[in-house]
C-alpha cells in the first residue's frame, strides 16, 4: 500500500504541534506572567523624578564597574554599568539618602533631593579601604556580570580563580561558552572535538557544572556537555577552576568550569534582541540541501517503521533551502517583589530564546596504510543547520533575614543536522566499483536531537551569628537521539553508478536516556583566627550523585536496489520504498539492538578548613573521601553480552595558599590529587561509525589518578588591569588516550596508554588600558585596553601499549603553544556608547589521536583565527551591533606521516566566515 502524503502531511504536523506543547508549556506561562506585570516595566510619568551619575576610582579616574547604588529605606536599587553609569528610576519627590558601595572601596552616603520630572545627578569618587580582605565578599546583588567585579573577587579569594562575565563575553564577540572559556590561558578548543582542553587534558579529565551542580552530556561520545549550546543570553559569568579544594567532585584533572545562569540585578528588566546574519560559505553552494525529518523547531521525527514494512517516515531525497540566513530571537525580563508584612523580595528573571545557524563546507577527506598506500581519497559538500531554544527561568525568595531559597529551571533543546555527499576513491567501500579506480559516491544524512532539563533548587540557612547550612538538589534529564541517519553508497560503473552492495544502505536509529541526581549539604562553622579579621571557618558536608544512562541503538541494512544510475536525477525515494520492497526489488535486514545501560553512583563526604593566619597568609586545608562504584551492561553486536565494574574509594588531600605580598601583589601555592573515571561510551565496545573512522569502547579501561601543584602570582595595576604569571605541574597515572587501531576501517579505540604522563608549563595573563579618560562634567568615557594572554606547556609521556613500539610521545589534544590577543576601544557619553574589538588567537599543532600498530600520529594544524565587534549604544533603550568571526578562514587540517617522512593530509576544508548584525532593546 503507498503511503498517503496529505495523511502524513497531518500527523507531521499534528507531531510538531505535540513537540511545541511539550517544549513552551511552562515558557508561555511564564511569559504570560511577563506580559501580565509589563505596565510595571513602563516608566511612570509626572509625578516622579529620577537620579542618575557616574562612579569612579578617587585616584584612578577609572570607572567601577558593578557598584551597588541603594536607596535606603527603599527597596530601589542600581549598579553601574560598563561605564561605571547609573540610573535609578520612577522615584516619588522627596528627599533621599543615597548609599555607594563597592568591594574594597570606602562606602559613600549622600543626601539626595529628588523633585518631579526631574533627573538628579549625582557622580560619585570612591577611596580605597585600607582592609585586606582574605577571602570573596559576597555582596547583595553584586552584578557578576561585570569584568570588573569578577577581577577584584578574583583578587579576594583564597583559591587561584578565573572568571568571565557576559560584559566581557559582548565587548569581544563571544557568543557561547565555548568560546569565552577557549578565550582564558592555557585553554583550547579542537577542532571537530566538541569541548575544550584545558592545561593539555581533554574532555575526560574536565567537569561542567551548573550552578555548582553537575551537567551530564547529551552525547554518548563525551563525559561534558556542549559548551556551545550556552549562549551569552542565559549566562551572568563563567567560572574556571584549575586547582581544587575539598568542596567539589573528585572527577576533574583538567578543569572545572561553572557556568553561573543570569539572575536579576536591580528591581525589573526586560529586553529584546534579534539577530541576523549569514556564513559566506553558504554562498558557494548552487543549492543548499537539507534533508527531510525535522520541523520548523528542530523537533525530530524519529518513528521507525512497523514490523515487516519498510515505512519510513522521513525521505531520502533531500530539499532545498532557498535563504539560508543566520537568525536568532531572545526575550529576557524579570522583576522583583516585596511580599508580607516584612517586605521579604522575591524576584523572578527568565530568558527565551530560539537560534538557527547554516554552514558549507567542500572538505577533502583521506586514509592511507603506513606504508603510504591511499586507500580513501575523497571531496565532500556537507551542509549544515543548527536550530536551538532555550528557557532559562530564575526565582529568589529571601523569606527572612536568615534564610534564602532559589529555584533554577533550565530547558535546552538542540538540533544539529547535515547533510553530506562524497564523491572518489574508497577500496574498502568500493569493491564492485570498476577495479580500475574504486570510485564511488556517498550520501550521509544526519541529524543529531537533543534536549535537556534541569531543575535545581537551593537553600541557605543562617543558624546563628557563626554557622550556616546549605543544601540543595539538581535533577536533571537528558534526551539524546539520532534518528534515521541514512546512508547510501553508489560504486562507480563506467559513466554510471550502481548501489553498492555488501551492507552499504543504510538507516540508524539511536537514543540515549540520561537522569542525573544530585545532592549537596554543607554545614560552615566560623572560626577565631590570629589575623582577627573573622573570616576563617570550617565546611563539613556530604554529597552524592547518581546516574543512570540507558543508551539503544538498531540499524537497517538493505540491498542494493539493480540498475545503473545518473547521479544528476538520482531519486533514492523511487527506488527504496514499500512498493518496491513488496515487490522484492530489494531486501532489508534489521540489524540486533546494540544496548548498554550505565549506573554510576558516587558518594562523598568532605572536611574543607580556610584559616587566616596572619592578615596577609590565608591557607585552605581540605580532604575529601569518594566512594565510586559503576556497572555497565552491554549487549552489542561487536561483542559478546557482558558487564563491567569499577568500584574504587579515593581519598584527596588538598592544600592551597594565598599571601598577600602587598596591596597589589598576591601569591597562591595549590596542591591537590584527583581522579579521572573513563567515560560510559570509552568502557563499553559499542561500535560508532563516523565518515572517516569508527570509535569503539574498551573493557579493560582503569581510572587515572591525578596529582598537581600550581603557583600563581597576581600583579593588580588597578580594578581594571592584572598581570598574572602562572606556573603548573600535573603527573598522570595510568592516563587514559584515544588511539588508531590501524586498520582499513579507521578504527579509534581508548586505552590506558602509559603507566604515566606529565604536564608542565607556564601561562601569562595580561589586562591593560592603554589609554582611560573620564570626564566627570559631561560624563564621557573613552578606554582602549588590550589583553593577552599565552600558554607554553612541556608534555611527555613514554607510549606503552601492547603490538607497538615504545616511544616517547604527547598527550592527546594538547598543544605546546597557544595564544589570545583582544584590543577594544570604548566611548561612552551620557546615554550614547560605542564599542570595537579586535580578537586573535593562536594554536600550535596538536595530537588528534595518537598512531598504535606502526601508524603515527594525526596531527591537528595549528591556525590563527581573527574576529571582530562592533557595537553602538543609540541610547539607554536602543543599541546595534555587528559581528564579524573567522575573518582568516584558515584550512582545517588533520595530517600524518607514512613510514617513508611523507605527509598525508587526511582532512581538510574551510569554515568560511560569518557576518551578523543584531538589534536589541531595553525597555
Amino acid at each position: 500500500m503507498e503511503d498517503n502524503p496529505e495523511a502524513s502531511l497531518t500527523s507531521s504536523a499534528l507531531e510538531s504541534v505535540a513537540h511545541m506543547i511539550r517544549f513552551t508549556s511552562l515558557p508561555l506561562v511564564s511569559l504570560l506572567f511577563i506580559l501580565i506585570t509589563w505596565s510595571n516595566f513602563l516608566p511612570a510619568t509626572a509625578q516622579t523624578g529620577s537620579i542618575k551619575g557616574l562612579v569612579v576610582d578617587e585616584q584612578s579616574k577609572e570607572c567601577l564597574i558593578g557598584a551597588s547604588v541603594l536607596m535606603e529605606g527603599t527597596t530601589k536599587t542600581a549598579v553601574t554599568d560598563m561605564e561605571g553609569q547609573y540610573t535609578i528610576n520612577n522615584i516619588r519627590p522627596d528627599t533621599y539618602s543615597l548609599r555607594i558601595s563597592y568591594i574594597s572601596y570606602v562606602s559613600i552616603t549622600k543626601e539626595v533631593v529628588v523633585e518631579s520630572g526631574q533627573t538628579t545627578v549625582i557622580d560619585v569618587s570612591m577611596k580605597p579601604s585600607d582592609t585586606m580582605f582574605g577571602d570573596v565578599v559576597v555582596i547583595g546583588r553584586a552584578n557578576r556580570q561585570s569584568e570588573a567585579v569578577l577581577l577584584k573577587e578574583q583578587k579576594m579569594a583564597l583559591l587561584s580563580t578565573q572568571a568571565v562575565g557576559v560584559n566581557e563575553m559582548a565587548r569581544k564577540g563571544l557568543g557561547d561558552a565555548a568560546s569565552a572559556v577557549a578565550n582564558l590561558s592555557g585553554i583550547t578548543k579542537q577542532e571537530g572535538v566538541k569541548n575544550v582542553i584545558v592545561r593539555g587534558l581533554g574532555d575526560r579529565y574536565n567537569a561542567t557544572t551548573l550552578n555548582g551542580f553537575p551537567l551530564p552530556s547529551e552525547d554518548p561520545e563525551y563525559k561534558n556537555i556542549d559548551l556551545s549550546f550556552f549562549s551569552s543570553d542565559m549566562i551572568q559569568h563563567i567560572g574556571v577552576n584549575k586547582v581544587f579544594n575539598g568542596t567539589s567532585f573528585g572527577d576533574v584533572g583538567g578543569a572545572l568550569i561553572n557556568i553561573n545562569s543570569k539572575n536579576l540585578v536591580g528591581d525589573k528588566a526586560f529586553e529584546a534582541e534579534l539577530t541576523t546574519g549569514f556564513n559566506t560559505s553558504t554562498t558557494q553552494a548552487v543549492d543548499f540541501l537539507k534533508q527531510a525529518g525535522s520541523d520548523v523547531l528542530g523537533f525530530a521525527n524519529s518513528v521507525k517503521p512497523a514490523a515487516n514494512t519498510a515505512t519510513f517516515q522521513n525521505n531520502l531525497n533531500p530539499s532545498v533551502v532557498d535563504y539560508p540566513v543566520n537568525q536568532s530571537y531572545a526575550l529576557s525580563g524579570g522583576k522583583r517583589y516585596e511580599l508580607g508584612a516584612t517586605r521579604n523580595p522575591l524576584s523572578f528573571y527568565i530568558v527565551a530564546a530560539y537560534e538557527t545557524d547554516f554552514a558549507y563546507t567542500k572538505e577533502d577527506v583521506r586514509n592511507a596504510t603506513n606504508a603510504g598506500t591511499i586507500y580513501q581519497d575523497q571531496t565532500g559538500e556537507k551542509y549544515s543547520q543548527t536550530i536551538h531554544q532555550l528557557l532559562l527561568a530564575n526565582v529568589e525568595w529571601l523569606t527572612s533575614q536568615k534564610h534564602r531559597m532559589t529555584y533554577n529551571l533550565m530547558m535546552l533543546h538542540v538540533n544539529n543536522q547535515y547533510i553530506g555527499q562524497y564523491r572518489g576513491m574508497n577500496g574498502e567501500a568500493y569493491q564492485d566499483a570498476d577495479e580500475s579506480g574504486y570510485m564511488g559516491y556517498l550520501i550521509r544524512q544526519q541529524t543529531n536531537d537533543n534536549l535537556l532539563i534541569v531543575h535545581q533548587m537551593t537553600t541557605n540557612w543562617t543558624l546563628s551569628d557563626r554557622s550556616t547550612f546549605h543544601v540543595g538538589v539538581s535533577y536533571n534529564t537528558v534526551t539524546g537521539l539520532e534518528p534515521d541517519r541514512r546512508e547510501n553508497n553508489l560504486s562507480k560503473r563506467g559513466e554510471d553508478y550502481i548501489l553498492t552492495g555488501s551492507n552499504r544502505q543504510k538507516r540508524f536509529f539511536s537514543e540515549l536516556n540520561n537522569n542525573d541526581l544530585t545532592l549537596k549539604s554543607a554545614v560552615e562553622f566560623a572560626i577565631d583566627s590570629p589575623d582577627g579579621s573573622g573570616s576563617s571557618k570550617v565546611s563539613i558536608g556530604y554529597d552524592s550523585r547518581f546516574v543512570r544512562d540507558q543508551f539503544k541503538a538498531i540499524e537497517y541494512n538493505f540491498s542494493a536496489f539493480p540498475g545503473a544510475y545518473s547521479l544528476d536525477n538520482l531519486d533514492l525515494d523511487g527506488l527504496y520504498n514499500q512498493s518496491n520492497y513488496n515487490k522484492g526489488l530489494y531486501t532489508m535486514v534489521l540489524g540486533d539492538p546494540n544496548e548498554y545501560n550505565v549506573a554510576k553512583y558516587i558518594n562523598a563526604g568532605f572536611v574543607d578548613v580556610n584559616y587566616y593566619v596572619h592578615p596577609k597568609l590565608a591557607t585552605n586545608i581540605g580532604l575529601r573521601a569518594e566512594y565510586v562504584d559503576l556497572t555497565i551492561d552491554h549487549r552489542i553486536q561487536s561483542a559478546s553480552p557482558g558487564s563491567q565494574r569499577i568500584n574504587e574509594f579515593f581519598l584527596l588531600p588538598s592544600v592551597n595558599l594565598k599571601f598577600d605580598m602587598d596591596e597589589k601583589n598576591t601569591l597562591r601555592l595549590g596542591l591537590c590529587k584527583t581522579y579521572t573515571l573513563p567515560q560510559s561510551k570509552e568502557i563499553s565496545p559499542y561500535q560508532y561509525v563516523n565518515i572517516g573512522f569508527v570509535s569503539q569502547g574498551n573493557t579493560a579501561l582503569k581510572p587515572s589518578e591525578n596529582y598537581q601543584a600550581d603557583l600563581k602570582w597576581d600583579h593588580y595595576l588597578s580594578p581594571a588591569e592584572v598581570v598574572t604569571l602562572n606556573g603548573f605541574f600535573k603527573h598522570l597515572s595510568n592516563p587514559i588516550g584515544r588511539v588508531n587501531e590501524g586498520n582499513s576501517a579507521g578504527l579509534l579505540t581508548y586505552k590506558n596508554i602509559s603507566p604515566s604522563a606529565m604536564v608542565a608549563g607556564l601561562e601569562l595573563d595580561v589586562r591593560k588600558n592603554l589609554f582611560n579618560r573620564v570626564h566627570d562634567r559631561i560624563q564621557s568615557n573613552h578606554r582602549l585596553a588590550i589583553g593577552f594572554n599565552a600558554s607554553y606547556m612541556l608534555m611527555g609521556l613514554n607510549l606503552d601499549i601492547v603490538n607497538t613500539t615504545p616511544r616517547r610521545t604527547n598527550l592527546e589534544g594538547a598543544s605546546p603553544f597557544m595564544t589570545n590577543v583582544d584590543l577594544s576601544y570604548s566611548h561612552a557619553a551620557f546615554d550614547k556608547s560605542f564599542l570595537c574589538a579586535l580578537i586573535v588567537n593562536y594554536t600550535s599543532d596538536r595530537i588528534h589521536t595518537l598512531g598504535t600498530m606502526g601508524y603515527h600520529d594525526i596531527i591537528d594544524k595549528g591556525v590563527p583565527t581573527l574576529n571582530l565587534v562592533s557595537a553602538y549604544k543609540w541610547s539607554k533603550h536602543l543599541a546595534v551591533k555587528l559581528k564579524a568571526s573567522n575573518l582568516l578562514d584558515p584550512a582545517i587540517r588533520l595530517t600524518r606521516n607514512d613510514n617513508q617522512g611523507n605527509t598525508l593530509v587526511l582532512n581538510e576544508y574551510h569554515k568560511g566566515m560569518s557576518l551578523n548584525l543584531g538589534v536589541s532593546y531595553t525597555f
